[in-house]
């Protein structure tokens, strides 16, 4: 018997963004459970159960009400196209409720208007779309907007940047219920471009084709196998025969991030991989990624992902414990 995932609430309310629902919905809407041995139990919820009408004149099905949304672990809310309005009440209201007895609440793009105005931005680190985040920033001064992150994780509360961004938003959640494995697997099947970091800047300065003579893609394969040594800029540069300015350039034109923030994503990465397979020691896991300490290594999860290695594995040997099934 598989184990239960997860529950989603879809919120559909007219004028949502298509975009941001569609495409998120394909991550958590779709029943992956024969690969994954379990999946999301995903509903479509709206104010007034039946179809809705949301941006570009897509229509969906929402079956369910906002009781129903109350009770999910997860709530998605998408675009919300009029931001100098007030959303609904009893919208603002479920997500209140929902936030209180403890489920995350995930906006994307300007659906994090719909969590100012019900008071879930207050305090926390957040992001939106770089266009409507000064806006936002005005409306909800209590909230710190970051316009350049991709996506934020801050106790509960996520947000992303526009549209695609929805998409890397969901495989962070992914990543989090089911392991970095997953995540990757299911990026590959819809034709992803992988892992982005919610650090990773809105704008990635990038040719339009990349360029068959360039080294770097080659050092970042190389340096994945090899993450347990010390790795400078001034020792990398060495090996593409670049000066570590030229380096650091390099790095931030084909990823998006510093040189020392992917580093720190493929460590995580790695340490994420090695906690989900078995039960290698804490700091033998430290030492083989380069993290360096098992203290080092909790205050880099902590850090990035906002739980301590320990925690980490228990989630996932609970998850594939047969006991879960019972």
């Amino acid at each position: 018997m598989p184990v239960e995932g997860p529950s989603v609430a879809m919120l559909a309310y007219p004028g949502a963004g298509s975009f941001d629902y569609v495409t998120v919905n394909e991550i958590f809407g779709v029943d992956y459970a024969y690969r994954f041995g379990s999946w999301y139990r995903t509903r479509a919820c709206a104010i007034a159960p039946g179809p809705v009408e949301l941006d570009g004149g897509v229509t969906v099905s929402a079956p369910y009400g906002l009781a129903e949304a109350e009770t999910a672990d997860l709530l998605v809310v998408p675009g919300w196209t009029r931001e100098h309005e007030v959303p609904p009440q009893p919208l603002l209201a479920a997500l209140r409720r929902a936030h209180r007895r403890g489920a995350r609440i995930m906006s994307i793009c300007t659906g994090a208007f719909i969590l100012g105005h019900a008071g879930l931005l207050d305090h926390r680190r957040v992001t939106t779309h770089w266009a409507t985040a000064p806006l936002l920033a005005s409306l909800f001064p209590a909230a710190t907007v970051d316009p350049r992150a991709l996506f934020i994780d801050d106790r509960g509360v996520l947000t992303a940047a526009g549209m695609s961004a929805g998409m890397d938003l969901a495989l962070h959640v992914v990543r989090g219920d089911y392991g970095a494995d997953a995540a990757a697997a299911l990026a590959r099947r819809l034709v992803l471009a992988g892992y982005r970091s919610g650090g990773q800047a809105q704008f990635v300065e990038a040719p339009l084709s990349p360029d068959p003579g360039d080294p770097l893609p080659e050092l970042l394969d190389w340096i994945r196998g090899h993450l347990d040594q010390p790795l400078s800029l001034r020792s990398l540069g060495e090996r593409v025969h670049m000066s570590p300015r030229t380096l650091a350039r390099h790095f931030h034109r084909l990823t998006g991030m510093s040189a020392h923030q992917w580093l720190t994503r493929e460590r995580v990465l790695a340490a994420q991989r090695m906690l989900e397979a078995g039960d290698e020691p804490i700091g033998r896991i430290a030492t083989r990624t380069g993290i360096g300490s098992t203290a080092n290594l909790r205050h880099t999860f902590r850090r990035e992902l906002g739980i301590s290695p320990q925690a980490y594995r228990a989630r996932f040997r609970a998850r594939r414990s047969p006991a879960a099934t019972s």
